[in-house]
This record gives C-alpha cells, sequence and structure tokens, in this order.
C-alpha cells in the first residue's frame, strides 16, 4: 500500500481519538471456551502502547507520540516507515483497532509458526481480518503489535468469545459488558469475584 505522509497524519490522529475513546485506561475482560473449560484473559490499553501497534518510526517517546496525536500536533517531521513495509500494513486495519473488543471476536494462543512476533496470543476479528497480538504479564496482558491477517493461520486452537466486561481505571470491578454471544447465561460462566452482572444482561438471546 503507497501512502503519503499526510494521509498517515489523518490516518493516525483519527485511530488515536478512537483510542483515547474506546480503549485507552480501560481493562477488558476476555471470557471464552477451551475445551471445556471456560477460561479468561485480562487485557489492559495505556497511552504508551498506542505508538508501537502503530508501526511508525519517531524520535518523540510513546507518551509524546500519543500526547501530539490527541492534541493535533503530529507534524509529518515526526513520523517515518521502516523498510519492510510493515508500518503500511498496520495502517490499513489500525482504524479499525478500537472496535475490536467491543464486537464478536476470536481469541488462541500464537503457533509461532515463522512468524516474527513476540506474542504469546492473539485476539481477531470474525471477519478474519484483524489481530492484536498480547504480552502475559503478572497483572493484565498488554498489546504488542497489531497485525493484517487471519486469526486462523496465527493461532491454535481458535477460541470463540463468549462475553467482554470492561472497567476503567482506577475502577477494580466489572460492571459493564461490550459483547455477548447469543445464548449466552452469564450465571452459568465461572467468572472472577471482579465482575458484577448487570441485572439487564444475564442472557443474551
Amino acid at each position: 500500500m503507497a501512502i503519503d505522509k499526510k494521509k498517515t497524519i489523518h490516518i493516525i490522529l483519527e485511530a488515536a481519538n478512537n483510542y483515547e475513546k474506546y480503549l485507552n485506561n480501560r481493562t477488558f475482560l476476555i471470557v471464552y471456551k477451551s475445551g471445556g473449560d471456560i477460561r479468561y484473559n485480562e487485557i489492559v490499553f495505556r497511552n504508551w502502547h498506542f505508538l508501537h501497534l502503530t508501526g511508525l518510526k519517531t524520535n518523540l517517546t510513546a507518551k509524546q507520540f500519543y500526547k501530539a496525536c490527541i492534541e493535533h500536533n503530529l507534524s509529518t517531521d515526526d513520523i517515518s516507515f521502516d523498510r519492510q513495509g510493515k508500518a503500511e500494513q498496520k495502517l490499513q486495519v489500525l482504524p479499525f483497532l478500537h472496535s475490536l473488543p467491543y464486537h464478536n471476536c476470536m481469541i488462541g494462543d500464537f503457533i509461532n509458526s515463522g512468524v516474527l512476533i513476540q506474542a504469546d496470543y492473539f485476539i481477531g476479528d470474525t471477519k478474519f481480518v484483524l489481530s492484536v497480538g498480547f504480552r502475559r504479564e503478572s497483572t493484565c496482558d498488554i498489546p504488542v503489535t497489531l497485525y493484517k491477517g487471519d486469526i486462523r493461520k496465527l493461532t491454535s486452537p481458535s477460541n470463540r468469545v463468549l462475553v467482554i466486561f470492561t472497567r476503567s481505571y482506577p475502577s477494580k470491578e466489572y460492571k459493564e459488558i461490550t459483547y455477548m454471544a447469543k445464548n449466552i447465561i452469564l450465571s452459568d460462566l465461572s467468572l472472577p469475584s471482579s465482575v458484577i452482572i448487570p441485572k439487564d444482561s444475564e442472557t443474551a438471546d
């Protein structure tokens, strides 16, 4: 994809605004079924994660870069592209990043089949275009890469996500649901004590 810096700035600023609105300082609890077991992963998004997900090079720090994006002060002089074209690929799916934990998606352990990505697992959309890699941390897992590609080719097994909860910093309780699959009864799931099930969301039809 041939893309110039002015177009890139437009994509980045819009994506940063959506990141700020839907992801920044939010933690998501991804509940899924693997085999016969109900499992869950906690993922968190912070402002300093955004730069790495764009694939761009800059002399700004990650926090400076994000601030410049939010304040619409990012200049074409602030960014450059890698020679491998990775940034161009990421920019094609970056506009959809913010919607990932708000829609039907899949999750699975990274199979590392020749793809040089430092991720433990991926979460991807069911259109099989956008995948985000996460690294396991002691508290919440963090996003480490944005990938244009089919999650089924990156993970094994690729598990169906049943429900996604979210909480905003500094809250410790999950009280909001961003996505729930059909025919799910929340009381049948083994959920952590931090989840407060909304009364009107017990069942998805």
